[in-house]
């Protein structure tokens, strides 16, 4: 071969060497999440991709920010059950394809019903666990001089002794620590009282839509509304009666003032005896 031959096929090695395909790699942080949650995922390539493509199966209740079209995503997961997660990577010469499967973990959910038996205090809040696939709860207390912080029994009560502002928190521990927490504030009266509004508007558009007295540490409370000719329009004989603006036939009340009469007992002993007047808009 003479001088001018190997000068050419030097050349075209560098030159004509053919583009590979691209390979790629997902990359992220873990092969298990909580419903709800999210994951960040990256590509580790070579041989120069100049496309990605992020997808998922399945695709619904699935979110990919910002775009499955770059090197690296976060995807978040709705739903409980294995997804796999796809990355195609491609150039002029060909596209590759890999996939890594994610196991998702259904959350606990955390429910409760919560009730105080009495009114004022000494008092005692009765809970009952409702929560749904957790393996074990605990309840948290807020700080009492001589209540204890924390309790893993599934339903419990605990005695108040005092008056003030309370909060309960029901933590439901879920498998994969997907666990879930539900609050409950809720205040013991250190005396009763009695109030109420002096204009309610029941036009339906949920706000001051009904007139009811506001108590605080009261058993009993009877409560009358009358039109301006002495009728009875509504009456009731518990703590939350209230009168929604119709007659007791269901007739709309017209605007006006009316007249009420409002009697109550509180837990301390103390009576009450309201005589005033509230004004009905529409």
């Amino acid at each position: 071969m003479n001088n001018f031959l190997k000068f050419v096929v030097l050349l075209c090695v560098p030159i004509c060497a053919k583009a590979q395909i691209p390979t790629a790699t997902i990359v992220t942080s873990g092969s298990t999440v909580c419903a709800n949650a999210s994951l960040t995922f990256s590509a580790l390539t070579s041989n120069t991709p100049t496309t990605y493509l992020w997808k998922t199966n399945p695709t619904t209740s699935v979110t990919i920010f910002p775009d499955n079209s770059l090197p690296s995503v976060t995807i978040t997961f709705g739903r409980a059950g294995v997804h796999s997660v796809s990355l195609t990577v491609s150039n002029a010469t060909g596209s590759t394809t890999v996939v890594r499967n994610i196991t998702v973990i259904q959350n606990a959910n955390a429910s409760f019903n919560a009730s105080l038996t009495t009114y004022g205090y000494p008092n005692q809040l009765v809970l009952t666990n409702y929560s749904t696939n957790y393996i074990k709860n605990y309840w948290i207390f807020s700080h009492i001089p001589g209540l204890p912080g924390k309790d893993s029994t599934n339903n419990t009560s605990m005695t108040y002794s005092a008056s003030g502002a309370y909060t309960v928190l029901l933590v439901a521990v879920g498998n994969n620590g997907c666990n879930d927490t539900l609050p409950y504030r809720f205040f013991i009266s250190d005396s009763s009282g009695v109030n109420a509004p002096t204009i309610f508007t029941p036009n339906g558009d949920g706000v001051n839509d009904i007139f009811r007295p506001t108590v605080r540490g009261v058993t009993e409370l009877k409560g009358w509304v009358y039109n301006r000719f002495g009728t009875i329009i509504c009456s009731w004989d518990k703590v939350n009666g209230f009168w929604d603006g119709y007659t007791t036939s269901g007739e709309p009340c017209q605007d006006g003032v009316y007249f009420y009469i409002v009697e109550a007992i509180g837990f301390d002993g103390k009576s009450y005896k309201i005589k005033n007047t509230v004004t009905l808009i529409r």
